[in-house]
């Protein structure tokens, strides 16, 4: 009976994850799906015979399946499909991916060759570069601010930038490489629970192109969501001598199905560098972006008090008034769990995804927001900020 529902799960699965890659895809599975299913896209046979394990672990999960259905509901839509990611993302969801999308073919969406750009056929960077050594990205850095919405605005974002072991380094990068720990978290808010987070912690491997004639002042390859992306960085500023440290990064990235771009600017403490915004703001414009429509990104979870506990990175099933119930009628117990279980996945899996994803998305804070700025990023005394307009 059970090899009977995984292979009806696959099937089921296999029209479901046709939409799940636009958290990364800039919505060009929109363009692709065409808010339709496309049969020929989908082996159903590859899920249970290639992907059998990953498709039966993700048929008994109920976050896996919640996932698949919320994120098909989002039909491309990267903002709604990062929502789905926030409430049912899980290690379950990621092997079903990474299998039936990138290791398989299950899903065959993939319109880009894999591996990254050569140093030569990079972008071009928006300005100059300046000079950037693994020396000068070595330690923790926090981003303070982020140019793309969907990718570089999540909360409490850390990197840390190490040399990679010995037994790891190959003779071909030598010591150009580091190893990235990236973290960051997205709110996880679900029905009968109480608000939580998505914690997440990203590692990736950062090489840098010391060839004549590169673009690019590194490149790097890492996986989200079970899915691999390969970034080329540019820095593209940093701070003068008198100024706090900070480094602004420029980057444009591919998947297996689109490319994408984004900016950043790194600051040694989570909070943004108040005394260098002025040429943070000259950086961004002489780039060709607008400084005051970067979000100011929020690490205030780094400035909790030692000691003070952090919430778990998941919110476990809140059936407590449940549990906490008297020893007596314990079958009775059982039922009203089981139908509070049940009332929730019903309401999970049939609910409109795309109001979370906004919702996500407006908690970022924008500069221009900021009233302790004026658009040139020169900070105000406090008693003219109250006073500044809002745009």
């Amino acid at each position: 009976v059970r090899q009977l529902q995984a292979a009806g799960s696959a099937l089921l699965a296999s029209s479901l994850i046709l939409s799940s890659m636009p958290a990364l895809a800039e919505n060009e599975l929109a363009s692709i799906a065409g808010d339709r299913f496309h049969s020929e896209l989908v082996r159903p046979e590859c899920f249970a015979q290639n992907c059998k394990l990953q498709t039966t672990a993700c048929a008994e999960d109920r976050d896996c399946m919640k996932g698949l259905t919320c994120t098909a509901k989002c039909m491309g839509d990267a903002e709604c499909a990062v929502g789905c990611f926030a409430r049912y993302g899980n290690k379950v969801l990621d092997s079903m991916l990474q299998c039936t999308i990138e290791d398989e073919g299950c899903i065959k969406i993939a319109i880009m060759e894999p591996g990254p750009d050569s140093p030569s056929e990079a972008p071009e960077p928006p300005r100059p570069l300046i000079a950037a050594t693994p020396a000068s990205m070595q330690g923790r850095w926090y981003k303070v601010m982020g140019w793309n919405s969907k990718y570089d605005c999540f909360e409490c974002q850390r990197n840390s930038f190490s040399k990679p072991s010995a037994s790891v380094v190959s003779a071909e990068i030598g010591g150009k490489s580091m190893d990235v720990e990236v973290e960051y978290r997205m709110p996880r808010e679900r029905a009968g629970q109480s608000p939580a987070y998505f914690r997440s912690t990203l590692r990736e491997s950062l090489v840098f192109d010391e060839q004549p004639g590169s673009r690019r002042t590194a490149h790097t390859e890492g996986k989200m969501f079970g899915l691999t992306f390969w970034e080329n960085w540019y820095v593209i500023g940093e701070n003068s001598k008198q100024e706090a440290p900070f480094k602004f990064v420029y980057y444009t990235g591919k998947t297996l199905q689109n490319r994408y771009e984004g900016a950043f600017v790194y600051a040694r403490k989570p909070e943004l560098p108040a005394a260098s915004m002025p040429h943070i703001y000259r950086l961004a414009r002489e780039a060709g972006m607008e400084p005051t429509d970067f979000c100011a990104i929020d690490n205030r979870c780094y400035s909790a008090p030692t000691g003070v506990a952090q919430p778990p990175p998941f919110t476990q099933v809140a059936v407590a008034d449940v549990e906490e119930a008297a020893t007596d009628g314990l079958a009775l117990q059982q039922q009203d769990s089981q139908l509070v279980r049940l009332v929730r996945d019903v309401s999970e899996f049939l609910e409109d995804p795309r109001p979370y994803g906004r919702a996500i998305t407006q908690r970022q804070r924008r500069m221009y927001e900021i009233r302790e700025y004026d658009p040139d990023g020169n900070r105000l005394p406090s008693e003219e900020y109250n006073k500044a307009p809002r745009r």
